[in-house]
């Protein structure tokens, strides 16, 4: 064996796992990058920091997306239920007053 040589090699075809090849710890998800993402990740970048790793950065924009559309449901479903409630007579509010400064203000 030469000098320096390793002194086992694996038979043909055997495959080593690399260190790159260890299960990570969570799934990745892939994101095909358009312009508009691009945008996104640098108006997020803006707000965390310029050497903020782009993976952290679309990840904090995944998760307040997520809140944010939480939040846009709850806010449609109060409006429904205060719309329903001026419908039926019951938000508590005063429509001859509005009406009336409707008028005042727009002379209709």
């Amino acid at each position: 064996m030469p000098k320096g040589a390793f002194p086992w090699y694996p038979p043909a075809g055997t495959l080593i796992p690399m260190a790159t090849q260890r299960k990570q710890r969570n799934d990745r998800v892939q994101v095909p990058r358009d312009p508009a993402l691009d945008r996104a990740i640098k108006r997020g970048r803006a707000a965390m920091g310029p050497s903020t790793p782009t993976s952290k950065v679309v990840r904090e924009l995944a998760l307040r997306g997520a809140e944010a559309f939480e939040g846009d449901e709850v806010a449609e479903r109060k409006a429904v239920d205060f719309a329903l409630s001026v419908a039926d007579g019951t938000s508590g509010l005063d429509l001859d007053r509005l009406r009336s400064a409707r008028e005042r203000a727009w002379g209709r």
